[in-house]
């Protein structure tokens, strides 16, 4: 039986290593990541880095045997302004250093249009409290199997449990129609850099069956 567990940091390279394979050929990673025998790398270290920064409450739930993993970042307060603790913005303006460097030193030129561009998916979340699903990453081995489903299903059960808004952005246009059958609406699209569409997705918790 496909068990589903919590993703803890012990795993963080072997998480990085299966979001950089599910997002090897994502048209927004191609277009972030252009030099195509080098993608697989900066992905890898993006996701690393991704990892490194979770927020606090962050959630991560996967299989067992590492096939696919999905990464929620819980609700906000204050609409994500600053926390006021001088600690806490003082690690998050650290952190937001540390993607800059990463970002010329992977891309180089590209880094400002492409960080822009990032900068807008942000702002176009939803101001309304919800669990934000910031990746679903299966290796390209393991798709098509359904473990994307199973890996969405704690977390949409607990959203459905204690009526919470959940919110993703989905940048592959194929990935709509998977995300709907889950319940996720989109209300809205946007393009990014050469015409990368992102369709923002929210989902209303179901009532109790």
């Amino acid at each position: 039986m496909l068990e589903i567990v919590r993703m803890g940091m012990e795993r963080r390279d072997r998480i990085a290593e299966i979001w950089a394979d599910a997002f090897e050929q994502d048209p927004l990673m191609k277009w972030v990541f252009p030099d195509d025998a080098a993608r697989l790398e900066c992905l890898t270290r993006w996701w690393g880095f991704c990892l490194d920064h979770l927020p606090p409450g962050s959630e991560m739930h996967g299989t067992r045997a590492d096939g696919c993993v999905a990464y929620w970042q819980p609700p906000k307060s204050q609409n994500g302004q600053p926390t006021g603790n001088d600690e806490a913005d003082r690690g998050e303006s650290e952190g937001q250093k540390a993607f800059v460097s990463m970002m010329t030193e992977l891309v180089g030129d590209l880094a400002p249009s492409r960080m822009e561009a990032l900068g807008k998916m942000q702002q176009a979340r939803l101001d309304e409290p919800h669990w934000y699903l910031a990746v679903l990453g299966t290796s390209s081995q393991q798709q098509s199997k359904g473990l994307g489903s199973r890996v969405l299903a704690p977390m949409l059960d607990r959203c459905d449990r204690i009526g919470a808004l959940a919110y993703l952005e989905s940048s592959n246009p194929a990935n709509v129609g998977f995300y709907r059958r889950h319940g996720f609406e989109p209300y809205g699209e946007f393009t990014l850099g050469d015409g990368v569409l992102i369709t923002p997705m929210s989902r209303e918790p179901r009532p109790p069956e």
